[in-house]
């Protein structure tokens, strides 16, 4: 396995245990599993419209660094 590969291993799994801290915390206070998902499910889908835009910002903003000396 490749250092991408493991790279890409861990973030899954950083992934996965973020969410289900917040599925377990939420349904824990008093959240129904089904309303957690569905409010899982809107935070992913708002997260993919906006990544357009903040991945733009982001280039930019990375260019902008890269021109300032060090």
């Amino acid at each position: 396995m490749n250092e991408q590969e493991k790279d890409l291993e861990k973030a899954e799994q950083e992934l996965f245990e973020t969410i289900i801290s917040m599925i377990l915390y939420l349904n824990k206070n008093g959240i129904r599993l089904d309303a957690v998902r569905e409010m899982i499910q809107e935070k992913v889908e708002d997260a993919f419209d906006q990544y357009p835009r903040l991945a733009e910002y982001c280039q930019w903003k990375n260019r902008g660094m890269q021109d300032e000396d060090p």
